[in-house]
């Protein structure tokens, strides 16, 4: 019998009918039917031919009960008669922009031979990946393949969605190629599990090399991130496939004949703990020494939420491509009827230049800015829609739309008050902003309330706080009882039975309950207004709005004496 003309996937002419493919079965997936969601609907396939051009194809289940045994990963197909014609879906699965229908009249065979070769990759070497500057740069694009060893990991976490709440998984890492560049990887729920069930059943494992195939990625932060396509992509953690055995080689011998001593890669366990990133990565700081820190960094500081910032609202108005705050503009355009002169017209505009190249969409994104409190200093902090909504367990969708009009009556929702007075981990990031403008107020990255951490942390203030200091409260020398004198925060919203300071050190604010003598009253009252010196003058310097620069030391001694006349609590004779 005589065999067909074999025609290679980049010369279909989109024109002609009859005509026959060889290719190999290198991804399939199936979709549900609509009103049926246990009965297939249709097979999606990739198509790769011997030449090792892919291309994405479709078949109805109707169409394919003759042949549908044949359809599975890694089947050598024979293919006659298929249709092509232009592939409309959004998020494409290959460079192709065509794609392969198997209609009624399409016949489909085995192909005992072999097709290419057996996975498929199309590996992309990470420094040839660039930003295109035209580009969406909040868009993913796809596909990409990536092998690489895993040369550092982030804590895996739970991510709350900010559409639905529904909770979310993800792992992070950092690859490394033969070239030593690196990207980031982040996989998501079963892609996740995956990760987790290899380091599970491999503790001890440190060569990790990982294949990501059919994924999507984007920049982000000037780095690239490489992320899973649905169902589509295929994640090998070191498999005994030829790729990966083989990159292990080359990438092991490098190592062993390198002389450099700067690589720190193939040390780290695949999942790390989150105590290593609280404890080990990252510096501890106290909040008093924050402002004494001159270099863009990341650090760990612990302290307790005592309130929210007074002029500042619990969510902003964000740009839908980069979520960076918009503004509102008026521009001139020409009017619509084609008459002369110009109708004004207000438009949002977004900070980021490249966003503002086409029309601004904007959504409302919660930032909430709470004040931190610890023994050295109060400090304002922001927690963006991500931690929020994790802490809260309620999503974004629930906090906006039920809670929206108590921002123009500058009020918070009742769901924040759950906040107020939980002590925390924060990661925070001391940025250009901070250092150029000597201005208080960071961006939370991340915070935990995991005991481990919190124990370990506290161990610094020991060091600040010995056992054996100096008491700092005065009472008379008989036992009586004390009245606590109250004092207000003045810049800062929380509830009425207690301040930002108020548990700072409780015995400070203490006056006698009956008369004594004058003498006794005199030195109370000259250490009661050291005590409120001090107490002021540390909340002064770090009560300042985040967004203005700190006070000079003369203008904070100005506002710690007008506070002291104010305040100065009243001695009963």
């Amino acid at each position: 019998m005589e065999q067909p003309a074999i025609t290679l996937l980049n010369n279909v002419d989109l024109n002609v009918d009859d005509y026959t493919i060889r290719v190999r079965v290198v991804r399939l997936w199936t979709r549900p039917a609509f009103n049926n969601p246990r009965k297939i609907y249709c097979y999606d396939m990739i198509f790769m031919d011997q030449e090792g051009t892919k291309m994405q194809a479709f078949v109805l289940q109707r169409n394919a009960t003759v042949y549908e045994h044949l359809l599975k990963e890694n089947q050598c197909l024979t293919i006659r008669n298929p249709s092509m014609g232009e592939n409309r879906q959004k998020v494409k699965y290959v460079h192709s922009t065509f794609k392969i229908n198997l209609n009624e009249n399409t016949v489909v065979e085995a192909y005992t031979g072999h097709v290419g070769s057996e996975w498929g990759f199309d590996f992309t070497p990470f420094d040839s990946i660039r930003e295109d500057p035209d580009e969406d740069f909040k868009s993913f694009k796809s596909p990409i393949d990536v092998i690489g060893f895993v040369v550092k990991s982030i804590p895996a976490e739970v991510k709350s969605d900010s559409n639905n709440g529904k909770e979310e998984n993800k792992v992070t890492f950092i690859l490394e190629d033969l070239q030593h560049h690196q990207i980031f990887v982040t996989l998501w729920d079963g892609y996740a599990d995956q990760i987790r069930a290899f380091e599970t059943n491999h503790p001890a494992e440190k060569n990790i090399v990982v294949v990501i195939q059919f994924g999507k990625y984007r920049f982000r932060g000037g780095h690239v991130n490489v992320s899973n396509l649905y169902t589509v992509t295929r994640v090998f953690i070191n498999s005994d496939i030829p790729e990966i055995v083989d990159f292990k080689k080359s990438f092991v011998a490098q190592i062993s004949a390198s002389t450099s001593s700067g690589y720190s890669g193939l040390t780290s366990s695949l999942i790390k703990s989150p105590v290593d990133e609280y404890l080990k990565d990252f510096a501890f700081s106290t909040i008093g020494a924050l402002s004494g820190i001159s270099e863009k960094k990341a650090v760990i500081i612990l302290g307790t939420i005592k309130s929210f910032a007074s002029e500042s609202t619990w969510f902003y108005n964000a740009c839908k491509s980069c979520t960076k705050k918009v503004f509102t503009t008026t521009i001139c355009k020409d009017k619509e009827d084609g008459s002369e002169g110009f109708d004004e017209v207000t438009v949002l505009e977004c900070q980021t230049d490249r966003c503002n190249q086409k029309t601004v969409i904007s959504v409302p994104r919660i930032k909430v800015p709470i004040r931190v409190q610890d023994c050295t200093r109060i400090v304002t902090l922001t927690l963006f829609e991500r931690e929020v909504v994790k802490l809260l367990g309620v999503s974004a969708n629930h906090l906006l739309e039920n809670n929206i009009e108590l921002a123009s009556e500058g009020k918070f929702p009742k769901e924040f008050d759950s906040l107020l007075n939980r002590k925390f981990a924060f990661k925070i990031a001391i940025g250009s902003y901070n250092l150029r403008n000597k201005a208080d107020g960071y961006s939370v990255s991340k915070l935990t309330e995991n005991p481990e951490i919190m124990a370990e942390l506290d161990h610094h203030f020991n060091a600040i706080q010995p056992v054996d200091e100096e008491q700092l409260n005065v009472v008379s020398a008989d036992s009586n009882p004390t009245v606590k004198v109250p004092v207000k925060d003045s810049v800062s919203r929380t509830g009425e039975e207690e301040t930002p300071i108020s548990k700072l050190n409780g015995s400070m604010f203490t006056t006698p309950s009956v008369p004594v003598n004058s003498s006794s009253v005199s030195m109370m009252e000259k250490e009661l207004k050291r005590n409120l010196d001090a107490v002021y003058e540390a909340d002064f310097c770090s009560s300042q709005s985040s967004t203005k620069p700190r006070q000079s030391d003369s203008g904070m001694e100005e506002d710690a004496n007008e506070t002291e006349k104010l305040l100065k609590p009243k001695i009963e004779k």
